[in-house]
Protein backbone atom coordinates (compact mmCIF):
# COMPACT_ATOMS: atom_id res chain seq x y z
CA UNK A 1 0.00 0.00 0.00
CA UNK A 2 1.49 3.30 -1.10
CA UNK A 3 1.30 6.29 1.22
CA UNK A 4 1.76 9.93 0.32
CA UNK A 5 2.53 12.94 2.48
CA UNK A 6 -0.01 15.74 2.40
CA UNK A 7 -1.33 18.91 4.01
CA UNK A 8 -5.00 19.54 3.18
CA UNK A 9 -8.02 21.59 4.13
CA UNK A 10 -11.16 19.52 3.48
CA UNK A 11 -14.50 21.30 2.92
CA UNK A 12 -17.99 20.10 2.10
CA UNK A 13 -19.26 19.58 -1.44
CA UNK A 14 -19.28 22.58 -3.77
CA UNK A 15 -22.59 23.80 -5.09
CA UNK A 16 -22.82 25.18 -8.60
CA UNK A 17 -24.38 28.39 -7.29
CA UNK A 18 -21.43 29.28 -5.05
CA UNK A 19 -17.76 29.45 -6.03
CA UNK A 20 -16.60 29.14 -2.43
CA UNK A 21 -16.47 25.85 -0.53
CA UNK A 22 -19.30 24.82 1.72
CA UNK A 23 -19.31 23.53 5.26
CA UNK A 24 -19.37 19.82 5.98
CA UNK A 25 -22.99 19.07 6.88
CA UNK A 26 -22.33 17.48 10.27
CA UNK A 27 -22.17 18.84 13.78
CA UNK A 28 -18.99 18.70 15.81
CA UNK A 29 -20.71 16.44 18.36
CA UNK A 30 -22.03 14.01 15.73
CA UNK A 31 -18.56 13.78 14.21
CA UNK A 32 -17.04 13.10 17.61
CA UNK A 33 -19.57 10.32 18.29
CA UNK A 34 -19.01 8.68 14.88
CA UNK A 35 -15.24 8.72 15.28
CA UNK A 36 -15.47 7.15 18.73
CA UNK A 37 -17.90 4.45 17.54
CA UNK A 38 -16.63 3.64 14.03
CA UNK A 39 -12.92 4.40 14.37
CA UNK A 40 -11.98 3.97 18.03
CA UNK A 41 -8.28 4.07 17.10
CA UNK A 42 -8.68 7.76 16.18
CA UNK A 43 -7.82 10.06 19.06
CA UNK A 44 -10.31 12.95 19.14
CA UNK A 45 -9.89 15.74 21.67
CA UNK A 46 -12.56 18.23 22.86
CA UNK A 47 -10.72 21.07 21.07
CA UNK A 48 -11.17 19.26 17.73
CA UNK A 49 -7.66 17.84 17.47
CA UNK A 50 -7.49 14.43 15.83
CA UNK A 51 -4.75 11.84 15.40
CA UNK A 52 -4.85 8.47 13.66
CA UNK A 53 -1.76 6.31 13.31
CA UNK A 54 -0.57 2.80 12.58
CA UNK A 55 2.50 1.33 10.88
CA UNK A 56 0.93 2.24 7.50
CA UNK A 57 -0.34 5.76 8.15
CA UNK A 58 -0.09 8.81 10.36
CA UNK A 59 -2.63 11.63 10.18
CA UNK A 60 -3.02 14.60 12.52
CA UNK A 61 -5.34 17.53 12.20
CA UNK A 62 -8.13 19.59 13.63
CA UNK A 63 -11.86 19.87 13.04
CA UNK A 64 -13.09 23.48 12.88
CA UNK A 65 -16.77 23.97 13.58
CA UNK A 66 -19.01 26.90 12.74
CA UNK A 67 -22.35 26.98 14.55
CA UNK A 68 -24.08 23.69 13.72
CA UNK A 69 -21.75 22.48 10.96
CA UNK A 70 -18.08 21.77 10.44
CA UNK A 71 -16.43 24.69 8.68
CA UNK A 72 -13.50 22.55 7.46
CA UNK A 73 -11.00 19.92 8.56
CA UNK A 74 -7.25 20.44 8.40
CA UNK A 75 -5.33 17.19 7.87
CA UNK A 76 -1.64 16.47 7.42
CA UNK A 77 0.45 13.36 7.40
CA UNK A 78 0.82 10.33 5.18
CA UNK A 79 -1.60 7.58 4.19
CA UNK A 80 -3.19 5.91 1.21
CA UNK A 81 -6.04 7.56 -0.67
CA UNK A 82 -8.37 4.86 0.64
CA UNK A 83 -7.48 5.69 4.24
CA UNK A 84 -8.00 9.41 3.60
CA UNK A 85 -11.45 8.81 2.12
CA UNK A 86 -12.32 6.50 5.03
CA UNK A 87 -11.43 9.15 7.60
CA UNK A 88 -13.26 11.97 5.77
CA UNK A 89 -16.33 9.73 5.30
CA UNK A 90 -16.57 9.06 9.02
CA UNK A 91 -16.02 12.74 9.87
CA UNK A 92 -18.73 13.77 7.38
CA UNK A 93 -21.15 10.96 8.20
CA UNK A 94 -21.54 9.94 4.55
CA UNK A 95 -19.71 7.86 1.98
CA UNK A 96 -20.62 10.42 -0.69
CA UNK A 97 -17.47 12.54 -0.24
CA UNK A 98 -15.81 12.28 -3.66
CA UNK A 99 -16.85 15.83 -4.61
CA UNK A 100 -15.83 17.40 -1.30
CA UNK A 101 -13.60 20.42 -1.84
CA UNK A 102 -9.95 20.12 -0.91
CA UNK A 103 -7.35 22.87 -0.76
CA UNK A 104 -3.94 21.28 -1.26
CA UNK A 105 -1.27 23.15 0.68
CA UNK A 106 1.17 24.80 0.37
CA UNK A 107 0.29 25.28 -3.33
CA UNK A 108 -3.27 26.44 -2.47
CA UNK A 109 -4.72 24.40 -5.33
CA UNK A 110 -8.42 23.50 -5.27
CA UNK A 111 -9.26 19.87 -6.08
CA UNK A 112 -11.96 17.43 -5.15
CA UNK A 113 -11.35 14.61 -2.69
CA UNK A 114 -11.62 11.90 -5.33
CA UNK A 115 -8.82 13.47 -7.40
CA UNK A 116 -6.58 13.86 -4.34
CA UNK A 117 -7.21 10.28 -3.19
CA UNK A 118 -6.49 8.85 -6.65
CA UNK A 119 -3.21 10.78 -6.87
CA UNK A 120 -2.16 9.35 -3.51
CA UNK A 121 -2.63 5.79 -4.79
CA UNK A 122 -0.85 6.28 -8.14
Amino acid sequence: MKTSSFHLHVYGPRRASTPTPNCIPSSFEATENRLREVMPSVLFEPDGSIAWASPTHQIVGIVYDANTEIQYVELRGHCSGTQLVELVSVIAGTTNVSEYGVMVLPSRQWKNLQTVARSMDD
